[in-house]
């Protein structure tokens, strides 16, 4: 039997068919054009489900066992609504309800990164751990918690919100309408901000050489490509990076105190260059690491699957 994985994204739809272990078998996507209504793009989730069971030679009302849809937001699972969306301005949009227009099949809904907390934890860098928390690095920041195996949601379905604690009081402004949250700090777009404004201020740097002052073109990997070549700018831009990544992960390590915490996104392509900085810098400020073994700092890993496992949780949401 095989099930649907839908990732809800801010700028992309992507849908894929999953088979018990866990592989997609054939995937697809189309734009989300979030500026439409939410029947508009329930109604391309559903088109694409389709089209993509079909790609697959499969029969949606043989073959599919269930829908899961992984959404960015706060979900409430039992009425398949999206309770709120900081990015898409959603507050309490039907979901289930009319995708079941459409396909009448079971459909579960939860946050992304708990989807991608769920497949790391069952296939990725956190399999054989009880507690685990999985940070996506993207244009946000999202972390999916995961407790004796299981999603951690919290008493009303919010929990894991943890790009929205505050790093920095009366920082920078964040979409969620607050300041200093950790994803203005940590997130893809948030070094690509400091990355222009850097270049602008160093037009001599190799920040700016690299995108030959087109900041349209500007990746979340230039800085990170421009320190590795030795650009004093650079370093010290990835450097204060890595150390507000850090105050996240400390935080999180000290309230939660998982087994390990896994990080995903675009970042993962830097692989060791930023793993073991960003170790480093936990193991100097995290608390009671001068204990040994007693409050150790948890293990930190970079995913193993990628974009794919929000997909992959999807699939394999249950009641």
């Amino acid at each position: 039997m095989y099930y649907l994985g839908v990732n809800f994204g801010r700028t992309v739809i992507t849908v894929g068919v999953v088979d018990e272990n866990g592989e997609i078998i054939i995937k697809g996507s189309v734009p989300t054009l979030k500026y439409r209504g939410i029947e508009d793009i329930v109604k391309d989730i559903a088109t694409l489900c389709i089209r993509v069971v079909n790609n697959a030679k499969l029969n949606i009302d043989k073959d599919i066992v269930s829908i899961g849809i992984a959404i960015t937001g706060i979900p409430d699972k039992k009425d398949g609504t999206i309770v709120y969306s900081s990015y898409f301005d959603y507050h309490t949009v039907q979901v289930k309800s009319i995708l079941k227009q459409y396909i009448n099949l079971p459909i579960y809904i939860e946050n992304d990164a708990n989807c991608y907390g769920l497949a790391e934890s069952r296939w990725g860098a956190a399999k054989g751990f009880k507690n685990s928390v999985t940070v996506n690095i993207g244009q946000g920041v999202g972390a999916g918690i995961i407790v004796d195996g299981k999603i951690y949601n919290g008493a009303f379905s919010g929990a894991g919100e943890l790009g929205h604690h505050v790093i920095v009081v009366d920082g920078e402004p964040c979409h969620c309408g607050r300041r200093g949250c950790w994803e203005c700090y940590a997130s893809e777009d948030a070094l690509i901000r400091d990355a222009k404004i850097l270049s602008i201020k160093y037009p001599k740097s190799e920040i700016f050489k690299m995108v030959n002052g087109d900041f349209r073109v500007m990746s979340y990997n230039t800085p990170f490509e421009a320190a590795k070549m030795g650009d004093k700018y650079a370093v010290e831009l990835i450097n204060k990076y890595i150390k507000y990544m850090a105050v996240g992960v400390i935080n999180i390590a000290n309230i939660l105190q998982p087994d390990v915490i896994v990080i995903g996104g675009k970042v993962m392509e830097q692989g060791e260059y930023f793993l073991d900085s960003l170790k480093n810098e936990v193991e100097k400020h995290h608390y009671g690491d001068h204990l040994s073994n007693t409050l150790r700092a948890p293990e930190i890993k970079l995913s193993q699957i990628g974009y794919d496992a929000i997909i992959m949780g999807a699939a394999m949401l249950r009641e």
